[in-house]
């Protein structure tokens, strides 16, 4: 089944400044909330979803277990209850 281009997993990745980007379908201006240090969820400025997440010093991060490299529970912004 394929899946809607409204909801692909976008994953974009900058080396330069190493940050991590992921949007749910095509990237938008949001609202970006700390959630962590250096760990971003962005929020759609009108209904508050998540839209997608940013995470800064992604190298640096991932070089580590992923619990430790991003220590927040994901399904708690992207999955639905």
């Amino acid at each position: 089944m394929a899946e809607s281009k409204s909801t692909a997993l976008r994953i974009a990745y900058d080396k330069a400044a190493d940050v991590l980007y992921l949007s749910i379908g095509e990237p938008q201006a949001g609202i970006d909330e700390e959630v962590h240090n250096g760990v971003y969820v962005r929020l759609h400025p009108e209904t508050n979803q998540p839209i997608g997440l940013m995470v800064i010093d992604f190298e640096q991060r991932f070089s580590r277990p992923l619990a430790q490299a991003i220590p927040i529970n994901l399904a708690e912004f992207f999955i639905p209850a």
